[in-house]
């Protein structure tokens, strides 16, 4: 591969799916590749059903301002696929990428050839195996890395060491894949403490998640530690973003006692997430919220920041439980609901119209997104549902933008 092109083809090109409770595709691979992930020492793994993002984006923000060398590993990305790999803010080059996945792509028909073909990595895990080898030579002070989904069996949790393991919130969210209660999900969120590490929980995290969480760290002897939310602000808007800053905060000085408040607080100043109640336009406002503890916290910012009719449009994976979450919305006298069609990403397509069951059916169904925007360019409209379909709408209408 020498086109970023083909790099990228050769990733989207991998299986999606694979036996979600084994290693034993991605240890094969990491094998062949030398472990780079053991050379990673310093790393602060993030999990949590929302608030991965912000906290991650946090934590980079104030150790770069703090003299440190970061990478930081995000999923899924906004606008460009590097911006899943970065260094201090800064995307992997194209030419790096090629290399690496230049790399990842021999040692993957390695494994795939000594194990008959019974072995074969999935994208995220070539994804997280690009990750590990570029971050392995990069000479990190830091590495931040966000958990894909869950965390005991996500592929970041390859990692056999870490220093400080973070759960932001605990919340009901792809349970065909973590389980149908919030304590199941804490299990599988909790599978990230590793012995030796330190294990920060947000201050949104619920006493049945926190039993769990603490009883694994227990297990391992994790020392746990509480956020609570101090005098700290960050530069994401939205008020849910005191439980991320407090986390963050936590993690950060659960990793370094001894850097100083100014430094954390410079640091906050600067972090900035896209897709986060994020306005793109003039009365247009984007939102990954994803799931129903995201839009409760979306209404909060709604409440908070925009006055007067607010249009919510919406496209959503049909696997999210956010329809119980739209009767929140619903009720307010202040907000239009509003869905339009989204195809979804491989295996997981987009809700469809007969899939919502409202008892007051006031929705309105658009054929498209442009439709939805010319119908309410007079108010303020805010975008949300998943944050594939964010990444969608933030590239077409910044393009056109610029």
């Amino acid at each position: 591969m020498k086109r970023i092109e083909e790099a990228l083809a050769y990733i989207h090109g991998r299986p999606r799916a694979g036996k979600k409770d084994s290693f034993a595709r991605l240890d094969a691979l990491m094998t062949v590749l030398g472990h780079p992930e053991d050379r990673l020492e310093e790393t602060i793994h993030i999990t949590g059903t929302n608030g991965k993002g912000s906290v991650a984006t946090m934590v980079t923000a104030v150790a770069k301002e703090a003299g440190f060398r970061v990478g930081t590993f995000t999923s899924p990305f906004m606008t460009d696929f590097r911006e899943r790999f970065q260094i201090n803010g800064e995307l992997i080059t194209p030419a790096d990428l090629i290399l690496y996945t230049n790399k990842v792509k021999e040692a993957t028909d390695r494994v795939e050839q000594a194990s008959s073909g019974l072995l074969t990595p999935t994208e995220f895990e070539v994804v997280t195996a690009i990750m590990f080898l570029y971050f392995a030579d990069q000479d990190l002070d830091l590495a931040v890395i966000e958990v894909g989904i869950g965390g005991r069996f996500d592929s970041t949790n390859i990692l056999k060491m870490t220093k400080v393991a973070v759960l932001t919130t605990v919340a009901l969210d792809h349970q065909a894949m973590l389980g149908d209660t919030v304590a199941a999900i804490a299990g599988q969120k909790a599978g990230i403490i590793k012995p030796g590490s330190k294990t920060v929980i947000g201050p949104g995290v619920t006493n049945e998640a926190k039993k769990v969480i603490e009883a694994q760290a227990k297990a391992v002897g994790s020392p746990v530690l509480m956020a609570q939310v101090g005098s700290f602000h960050s530069a994401l808007s939205g008020s849910f973003q005191a439980d991320n800053t407090a986390t963050a905060v936590l993690a950060l000085k659960t990793w370094r006692p001894n850097l100083q408040d100014e430094v954390i607080q410079a640091g906050l100043n600067q972090a900035f997430l896209a897709g986060r109640f994020e306005q793109i336009k003039p009365k247009i406002y984007l939102d990954g919220a994803h799931n129903q503890a995201g839009i409760q916290a979306l209404h909060q910012s709604i409440k908070e920041n925009l006055a007067g009719p607010v249009t919510v449009i919406i496209g959503s994976l049909a696997d999210k439980n956010v329809d119980l979450a739209f009767l929140e919305l619903e009720k307010d006298p202040q907000i239009t609901l509003a869905l339009v069609p989204f195809e979804g990403v491989a295996g997981r397509p987009g809700l469809q119209k007969d899939q919502v069951d409202l008892a007051n059916q006031d929705l309105i169904w658009y054929d498209s997104l442009d439709q939805a925007l010319s119908e309410n360019q007079n108010q303020n409209v805010v975008i949300t549902g998943s944050l594939y379909f964010i990444s969608d709408v933030r590239r077409e209408l910044c393009q056109k933008k610029s």
